[in-house]
């Protein structure tokens, strides 16, 4: 077997892609790289990371279903996070497989209850309306910053038990933007963002402890769980680590994106206003079509093939989902913004099988009371600029959404 540049075997039919998809080119606009992935077939191999990659929906999905062969334990990102010299501790729920992964969903399912959700439902939905009326009255706002990133910075620490701060949103951001830009590789991007976080790891580092949540929090519950015998006393933190910086930025992500599709196609807003059921339908299209965590990483487990396509054992592939998700071999008219769009695949932004999103009902709990919330305070959704990205490794977010919310009344 030839050996690429970064010593990794590739078997002589594998196709070889020399592109680099953390640049900043590639992250501002992945749509030429993720065509270019699938074109190259079921799997492709990329040397200056000396990894592999998969784009194609029809590959995605039961790779993602498939943990025994294609396994999460050496991390969601780039690194391999079982080297002694890793920056971080796994997580212990996206980062481990079964048993262990088995017991601890388990025991999250049990704290996160449906009657759970729907309390927090009834608890925040005057929030949610409070804030729309704020920007209301003010008429041009970022839907970005003042309403996804206003809302979920309040609601999700305030659900987990953590203190307020003068600086909590800013802080918390920053340490969205690190979890992600750290799935990628230890480029500039990441060292940048990196060395802003050092500053506040003592104070996140105190946010997980137990005597730092609010009795009413499901942070406490996690510990409670532990009591119990659920989970071991020292995964409680990293539980809640794992909440907090992965369910901010993906969740604002999700609202600024059904915003901005909104604002960007009247008529689906006026259909939405008529039929406020297919608020489920704004935001599964709108993480369809921008797919907040871009790529999840598997390791195989044994040698592999995909559509006879080899891939020794030992390997991380990199899994495109949002090229999935935009794959013209499963959705019709895939670039569209389109709530009237019939049944076909399902889409992989909240990942499939035992690894999917357990705070999905979070997420679409938060995005469903601002969408209602919008529904009946705001007549139409006006661009009135530029939306534009912030870039990172591997989170796809607007840094703003300039939009006018025209009053319903």
């Amino acid at each position: 077997m030839p050996i690429s540049s970064t010593d990794v075997p590739v078997p002589d039919n594998v196709p070889i892609l020399d592109v680099d998809p953390y640049a900043d080119v590639a992250l501002a606009d992945p749509f030429p790289l993720h065509a270019a992935v699938r074109a190259a077939g079921p799997v492709a191999f990329v040397p200056k990371y000396g990894v592999y990659f998969m784009g194609r929906h029809a590959d995605v999905l039961p790779t993602l279903k498939d943990w025994r062969r294609f396994s999460s334990t050496s991390g969601s990102g780039i690194a391999d996070i079982r080297r002694p010299d890793a920056w971080r501790a796994p997580s212990p729920i996206v980062e481990v497989d079964p048993p262990q992964h088995t017991a601890i969903r388990k025991a999250l399912q049990r704290v996160l209850s449906p009657r759970l959700i729907k309390s927090w439902g009834e608890r925040f939905r005057p929030v949610a309306g409070a804030l729309v009326d704020t920007l209301v009255e003010r008429g041009r706002v970022d839907a970005a910053t003042d309403l996804a990133e206003a809302f979920v910075c309040d609601l999700f620490p305030a659900a987990i038990g953590w203190a307020d701060h003068p600086e909590r949103r800013a802080r918390l951001m920053l340490l969205g933007a690190l979890n992600f830009d750290g799935q990628g590789p230890r480029n500039a991007r990441f060292l940048a963002t990196e060395a802003a976080a050092a500053g506040i790891m003592d104070w996140n580092d105190s946010q997980m402890r137990r005597d730092a949540l609010a009795a009413d929090g499901f942070g406490r519950e996690i510990y409670e769980a532990a009591d119990r015998g659920e989970i071991a006393p020292e995964v409680a933190p990293l539980l809640i680590r794992s909440f907090i910086r992965g369910g901010l930025d993906t969740t604002t992500s999700m609202i600024s994106a059904a915003v901005h599709h909104l604002a960007e196609a009247p008529a689906q807003y006026a259909a939405l206003r008529a039929d406020p059921t297919l608020v489920r339908r704004v935001l599964d299209e709108s993480m369809r079509l921008e797919t907040p965590i871009q790529t999840v990483c598997r390791l195989t487990m044994e040698d592999v093939e995909i559509d006879g396509v080899p891939v020794p054992a030992n390997n991380k592939i990199i899994l495109l989902l949002a090229s999935a998700n935009r794959d013209p071999a499963a959705w019709d008219d895939p670039d569209a913004f389109r709530l009237d769009r019939p049944p076909q695949h399902s889409h992989v932004a909240l990942g499939a099988g035992i690894h999917m999103c357990i705070g999905q009902m979070i997420a679409r709990m938060e995005g469903e009371l601002i969408l209602e919330a919008l529904i009946e305070r705001v007549r139409e959704i006006v661009p009135v600029g530029p939306a534009t990205r912030r870039l990172n490794n591997n989170l796809r977010a607007h840094r703003s959404v300039p939009v006018e919310l025209v009053a319903a009344r």
